[in-house]
């Protein structure tokens, strides 16, 4: 028993002593008067902190290790291309104690953050430059410490040590004559510490920093044009952010989306999610609808109807173009050149999952809540609803007799609805669906719209009802199952 307490006493105590050997090598290292002493001393110190327990790193950095190396990279700094192997030796290090826990290297951004980017920046952009003649192995080293505190930068600012000359240093990389590996990964460290919401509001009021966004919006580097448009996207999310963003004068911001919609993927993707973060407010939805005459729905039916977009953001365009679609608006956007036609196209395409097919339903559905007979988008609206009748996916035949009954609703619809070349038989179509809540809504609405020419002929409802599902049956005989273009008008003439 007398050993095994000494043991266990021991263990705590052997880890202290090897802590602070540690920390006294990066301390002599740090001290050394000569660089051959010095490059000695850091190669010693980077194979004892080759390990992989978390808890000393922890330890480590807590200690002040960062700070230390810090000092040490930032003596070298002015010489980084004479010095390459003491500075590939303290990055190799900064990474050994960055196997720490994501709450330690969260602390040692927040303490040593803005020091060690501003030097690792300039570390990337001095190798970038000299080219072939510069440190390859520096570069690559440099990237990597960067990155793991561009992971971990998602932090309020005023929790980071110097954060005003970190951004003054980020937004003078960007508007500055540097390559863009530096650009590139400034926009990255201003893009994650975006995403914290109490960041967002002091981010868009930092002087020259969103007018630097807009600079790389137009950058030649496809990366620094995708973090653009991801800065815009995450400071978008604040509610007084989304008016401030295009209420004002010349909507200039609304122009650069549309240019990142233009862009590659990911700078599509970022920009849809971003006209979805503004479509919310309601007084922005007119904006963006009548923006250039149309110029946004414009984009967003052309990401939809892409084959070449990823699919989620062809269905974040959909969603975005429903979204869109108030009382206020619904004419407008109803109304816009070929929208309705392409939305029943997609409503009745065949891709599995039929996510996009149900999301363009649900647009054309949105548009049915708010227009009515008289307004100028109103046959078309009857048209795309025939089509999207048609469709193999269940959740599409659903947001078509949602549509069929919000219409039916109103006498003057009913009318309309009536007199359409094909709906009564799209309507019997759906009236058979396997599907319970479509069988039921078709059968509802179509008593209803018989209803209305029963009383007008004098006749009973059961009669039209079984007239209208025999000459369905006739012309599904005749023709393609997707156009059903018999007329109720031309059935009226024949029943009467």
């Amino acid at each position: 028993m007398q050993v095994k307490a000494r043991v266990i006493g021991y263990i705590p105590l052997e880890g202290q002593r090897r802590a602070k050997t540690r920390m006294s090598m990066l301390l002599d290292a740090a001290r050394a008067k000569s660089d051959g002493d010095r490059l000695k001393k850091l190669a010693a110190a980077a194979k004892a902190f080759d390990h992989s327990a978390t808890a000393n790193h922890d330890a480590d950095i807590k200690s002040g290790a960062g700070a230390v190396l810090c000092s040490v990279l930032r003596s070298c700094s002015s010489v980084f291309a004479a010095k390459p192997k003491e500075v590939q030796l303290c990055l190799t290090i900064l990474l050994q104690l960055y196997r720490c826990s994501d709450e330690r290297l969260r602390a040692s951004f927040c303490t040593d953050g803005c020091a060690l980017v501003l030097d690792l920046l300039e570390l990337i952009e001095i190798n970038y430059r000299l080219g072939r003649k510069g440190d390859a192995k520096s570069l690559v080293l440099a990237q990597r410490v960067l990155n793991k505190l561009i992971g971990v930068a998602r932090v309020p600012l005023e929790m980071v040590n110097r954060h005003d000359e970190l951004l003054s240093s980020l937004v003078g990389n960007i508007n500055g004559v540097t390559g863009r590996f530096a650009m590139h990964s400034s926009f990255q460290l201003v893009a994650t510490m975006a995403e914290h919401t109490q960041n967002k509001r002091a981010m868009l009021a930092f002087p020259g920093l969103m007018d630097s966004v807009e600079t790389g919006s137009k950058h030649m580097s496809t990366e620094v044009r995708d973090e653009a448009a991801r800065i815009i996207r995450n400071v978008a999310l604040d509610d007084k952010i989304k008016a401030q963003l295009i209420q004002g004068s010349g909507q200039h911001w609304l122009d650069i989306l549309l240019a990142h919609l233009r862009g590659s993927p990911t700078s599509t993707a970022y920009a849809i999610q971003t006209l979805g973060c503004l479509a919310t407010l309601p007084e922005n939805k007119i904006v963006l609808t009548q923006h250039k005459y149309g110029a946004v729905i414009d984009a967003l039916i052309g990401v939809a109807s892409s084959r070449t977009a990823h699919s989620q953001t062809r269905i974040n365009a959909a969603r975005v173009l429903a979204s869109l679609t108030c009382r206020a608006t619904a004419v407008d956007v109803g109304s816009h050149p070929g929208l309705l036609v392409a939305l029943s196209s997609l409503a009745c395409c065949h891709h599995k999952p039929a996510t996009l097919a149900v999301a363009a339903a649900m647009t054309i559905k949105k548009v049915a809540t708010y227009v009515r007979p008289g307004d100028r988008c109103y046959e078309q609206l009857l048209q795309s609803l025939v089509t999207m009748s048609y469709s193999s996916a269940t959740g599409v035949l659903a947001w078509a007799v949602k549509a069929y009954h919000e219409q039916a609703s109103h006498s003057a619809s009913r009318l309309s609805m009536i007199g359409h070349k094909g709906l009564l038989s799209s309507l019997n179509a759906l009236s058979k669906a396997k599907n319970d809540f479509v069988r039921d809504t078709a059968q509802e609405v179509l008593s209803a719209l018989a209803s209305d020419v029963a009383d007008a002929k004098n006749v009973g409802v059961e009669n039209v009802i079984r007239y209208a599902s025999k000459l369905s049956e006739h012309d599904a005989s005749k023709r393609p199952r997707v156009y059903s273009p018999t007329s109720v008008f031309d059935f009226e003439a024949t029943f009467c």
